[in-house]
C-alpha cells in the first residue's frame, strides 16, 4: 500500500499514513470547512489497512485544535482501529498536548472516554 500524505494547511492538519509501518499521524489544527470530505482519504486508507494490519499500529494525534465535526470524523476513524484491536492486534493511541493547553488536554480526556482504546497522554514542550 502506498503511503498517504496530506500537507498541513492553515485550517487543516498534516496527515501521514504508512500501512507498511503501521503508523498514522495527524498533526496541526483541524477545522476544515467540510471535515467529512477532508478526512475521506484517510478513512478510505484505514478501511483498506484494517484488512491487512500490522501486529502493532501506532496512531499519533498531535492536534493544536479541532472543531466538533473533526472530532466526530476522527472518532469514526478510531472506531475502525477498535475493530482490529478486538481481533488481537495492538493499537497504540497517543494524544500529544502542551502542559499549558488545558483545552486540548480536556479534549483528549473526552476523546478517551469515547473509545475503547487506551489513550496515552504525552506532554510536549
Amino acid at each position: 500500500m502506498e503511503k498517504l500524505h496530506v500537507e498541513r494547511k492553515t485550517d487543516s492538519p498534516e496527515i501521514i499514513a504508512n500501512a507498511e509501518e503501521g503508523y498514522f499521524e495527524i498533526n496541526g489544527k483541524s477545522l476544515p470547512e467540510d471535515a467529512v470530505e477532508f478526512y475521506k482519504p484517510l478513512e478510505k486508507y484505514v478501511l483498506s489497512y484494517i484488512n491487512r494490519p500490522k501486529q502493532t499500529t501506532t496512531i499519533n494525534l498531535k492536534l493544536e485544535y479541532l472543531n466538533s465535526s473533526s472530532s466526530k470524523k476522527l472518532l469514526d476513524i478510531i472506531e475502525l482501529f477498535e475493530k482490529i484491536q478486538k481481533q488481537g492486534y495492538e493499537i497504540i493511541l497517543n494524544w500529544y498536548h502542551h502542559d499549558d493547553d488545558q483545552d486540548m488536554i480536556d479534549e483528549g480526556v473526552e476523546f478517551a472516554h469515547m473509545t475503547s482504546l487506551k489513550v496515552n497522554f504525552i506532554s510536549e514542550q
